[in-house]
């Protein structure tokens, strides 16, 4: 008899979860077809605030100038207007390095994360963030 795993259940609502890295795969299948912009942060090798804020502003395709402290983070998540996407998907994976190096920092990004999910979610918008521990693979292209 041959069995497969059940499909995971479909994630609705605005928010950061955090998830075991062998969902991913199907979430971000399941949000690109659905037509949502999916952004990737891999955070392995990460271990303080200027390396994330580049990595945000890279990730999301910040307008030059736009997401170098946290209140210009918080506004440019709160905006995307340069972006044409009818919802967006982040994904922060290996989250183990900076969270080891310097929690603070991780700390204050989820919750600039959260902030903005609350937001859009009041505009009707969906902002779904899923952070994991460990690192995914690279995958080129």
């Amino acid at each position: 008899m041959n069995q497969h795993p059940p499909a995971a259940a479909p994630v609705t609502g605005n928010g950061v979860r955090d998830i075991p890295a062998s969902m991913l795969p199907e979430l971000i299948d399941a949000a690109e077809r659905a037509g949502l912009r999916v952004a990737r942060l891999a955070l392995a090798d990460t271990h303080d605030k200027p390396t994330l804020l580049a990595l945000f502003a890279a990730a999301m395709a910040f307008p030059d100038g736009l997401g170098g402290n946290w209140d210009a983070l918080a506004d440019a998540l709160g905006d995307l207007s340069w972006l044409d996407a009818g919802g967006h998907v982040l994904v922060l994976d290996g989250t183990a390095d900076l969270e080891k190096a310097d929690h603070e920092v991780l700390d204050t990004a989820l919750d600039i994360l959260a902030e903005a999910a609350a937001g859009w979610a009041m505009r009707g918008v969906a902002f779904q963030v899923f952070t994991c521990s460990e690192a995914l693979p690279v995958t080129p292209g």
